[in-house]
C-alpha cells in the first residue's frame, strides 16, 4: 500500500493546494497589482524630505494623486513640477512615468528574459492580458520592439529638445530635452516650465510644438502600428488592425483641428489674435494633445464651452491600443460608428476594409463605451456633490474625463479638490491607464454557460 503520510498530511496537502486555487490571482488581477504597487513605491518616494524643494516632502494625499497620474502618464497634477520638486524628486516623476508608460509587466519581463528566465504558461497569459494581445506567439520579439522604439524615438527628439533649449537653458537643456520627450512620447503632459502654464507662455514657439506633438502621434498610435508601417512597405500589407488605427487617427486630428480653429479662431483669449499660420498650429497641436497627452498652448478656461465639449470628446476617445494613451481608444470608436451605421443599412456582416469584424469584438466594443461612459458621469456627479457645486458641471466633467483618458489637461480646478476629490480621480487615471476591461475583469468572474435559453423579441428605440 502506498503511504500518503497519515491522515493530518494529506489534509494539510489538500488544504493547501485548495488556499493556492482560492487566492490565485488572475492575470488582469496581477495587471492592476502591479500597477498599484508601483503607484504605492511612487508614493512613499515622493513622500521624502529629498523629494521637494521645502525639504518636507508631499503631503500622502498629493504624492498619491502624483504618483498616480504619472504612473497613469496623465498629467494632472497638485504641485508645481519645476519649483515644488527637487532634482530627485523630478527623476522619480520622470521615473513613473516611463515605466507607467511602457508598462511595469513589459520591463519586468524584459528583464527577467535578459536574465535567461524561462516563463511558465501562466506567467505567458499574463503578459498576453497586459499587451492586450489574442495569443502568446511573438510576445518577447514584440516587447524588445517596444523597448527599441522608445529608446529610439525619445532620445531623437531628446537630442533636437536639448538643441532647441540650449539657448535659454544652457547646459540644464539636456535635462529639459530628455524630461519633455520622455513625457511627450508617453503621453503624459508633465512639463518643466513651472506655474502650470504648460506651453501657454511659448505661443510663437512652434518649433517645440511639432519637437511635443510628434512624439505624442508616435507615442499614441500604438507599437504594433509603428512596427507594421516601418515593415509591411505598403497600404495593402498593413493589418487592418494598423489601417483603422491610422484612418481612424487622421480623421480625429483633422477634425479636431478644424472644430477648434474654426471656433476659437474669433476668441482673443485664445487664438484669435495671432496670423492664421500660427492658428493652424496652436489648433492643430491641441488635436493631437487633448486626444490623450495633455499639453496645452492656450489657457483653456478661456476656450468657449464648445471647445471644451470638443475636446472632452476627443478625450474620451484617447489614444490607439497598445500604446501610451489612455480613453476608450480610437479603434473602440471607429467599431461602434461602423457597427452603427451597418444597423442603418441593414449589413448582416460587418466588413471593414474587406475583412469582416467578429460580434464579439463588436459587443466589447459597445461594452467599453457604455462602461467608460457610465463611470465618467457617475465619477462627475460625485465629484459634484464632494466638491459642493463650487464649479460648474461642465468643469467637473471636463477634469473627470481628462483623469479618465489619461490626457492631463487642467481648467483650472485640480488644486482645489479636497483628499475625496484627489482620491475618485486617483481612481479614475489607474481604470483609464489599465483599461476598462482588465480593470473591470479583475472584479468579475467570467462564466462560460452551455445553457442555451428560448429567444423573444422586445421592443426597443
Amino acid at each position: 500500500m502506498m503511504d500518503f503520510g497519515g491522515e493530518d498530511d494529506f489534509l494539510q496537502r489538500v488544504t493547501n493546494i485548495k488556499a493556492q486555487q482560492k487566492f490565485r490571482l488572475k492575470p488582469t488581477q496581477t495587471i492592476l497589482l502591479s500597477f498599484m504597487l508601483m503607484i504605492g513605491l511612487g508614493t512613499l518616494l515622493l513622500m521624502l524630505p529629498v523629494s521637494t524643494t521645502n525639504g518636507m516632502g508631499l503631503p500622502a494625499m498629493d504624492a498619491l494623486f502624483v504618483s498616480t497620474s504619472a504612473s497613469c502618464v496623465t498629467g494632472l497634477t497638485v504641485v508645481d513640477v519645476k519649483n515644488d520638486l527637487s532634482f530627485f524628486g523630478k527623476c522619480v516623476l520622470l521615473m513613473l512615468i516611463q515605466v507607467g508608460g511602457l508598462g511595469i509587466m513589459t520591463l519586468a519581463t524584459m528583464a527577467a528574459h535578459a536574465m535567461g528566465y524561462r516563463f511558465q504558461l501562466k506567467h505567458s497569459i499574463i503578459l498576453q492580458e497586459s499587451l492586450n494581445q489574442s495569443g502568446r506567439s511573438g510576445l518577447f520579439g514584440l516587447i524588445q520592439r517596444m523597448i527599441i522604439y522608445t529608446l529610439v524615438v525619445e532620445g531623437f527628439f531628446a537630442v533636437l529638445l536639448t538643441l532647441h533649449f540650449y539657448p535659454e537653458f544652457g547646459f540644464e537643456a539636456i535635462g529639459y530635452g530628455i524630461f519633455h520627450a520622455v513625457s511627450a512620447f508617453c503621453n503624459a503632459g508633465f512639463d518643466l516650465f513651472g506655474h502650470y502654464d504648460s506651453l501657454c507662455q511659448r505661443p510663437d514657439d512652434i518649433f517645440l510644438m511639432a519637437g511635443i506633438g510628434l512624439p505624442i502621434i508616435l507615442g499614441g498610435i500604438g507599437f504594433t502600428v509603428m512596427y507594421d508601417v516601418l515593415h509591411a512597405g505598403s497600404w495593402r500589407k498593413f493589418s487592418l488592425h494598423t489601417k483603422i488605427v491610422l484612418v481612424s487617427n487622421l480623421i480625429l486630428i483633422l477634425a479636431g483641428t478644424l472644430l477648434i480653429w474654426g471656433i476659437e479662431t474669433s476668441n482673443s483669449h485664445t487664438i484669435g489674435t495671432m496670423p492664421l499660420g500660427q492658428q493652424l498650429a496652436h489648433s492643430a497641436f491641441m488635436s493631437v494633445s487633448c486626444r490623450t497627452a495633455g499639453f496645452n498652448t492656450f489657457d483653456l478656461a478661456q476656450a468657449t464651452q464648445i471647445t471644451q465639449l470638443v475636446m472632452i470628446i476627443l478625450m474620451f476617445i484617447g489614444a490607439s491600443p497598445l500604446s501610451t494613451g489612455g480613453g476608450i481608444k480610437s479603434t473602440t470608436f471607429f467599431v461602434i460608428i461602423r457597427s452603427v451605421l451597418a444597423v442603418f443599412r441593414g449589413e448582416s456582416e460587418l466588413t471593414v476594409f474587406g475583412r469582416a469584424i467578429s460580434k464579439e469584438l463588436r459587443d466589447q466594443a459597445f461594452a467599453i463605451f457604455t462602461i467608460g461612459t457610465i463611470w465618467v458621469v457617475s465619477t462627475g456627479i460625485i465629484l459634484s456633490v464632494i466638491d459642493g457645486e463650487v464649479h460648474d458641471l461642465e468643469e467637473v466633467i471636463f477634469e473627470t474625463v481628462s483623469a479618465f483618458g489619461t490626457v492631463g489637461m487642467g481648467i483650472g480646478i485640480t488644486l482645489s479638490w479636497n483628499e475625496w476629490g484627489k482620491a475618485l480621480l486617483a481612481l479614475t487615471m489607474l481604470l483609464g491607464r489599465v483599461g476598462i476591461m482588465t480593470f473591470m475583469l479583475s472584479f468579475i468572474q467570467q462564466k462560460q454557460s452551455i445553457i442555451k435559453h428560448p429567444e423573444e423579441n422586445v421592443m426597443i428605440g
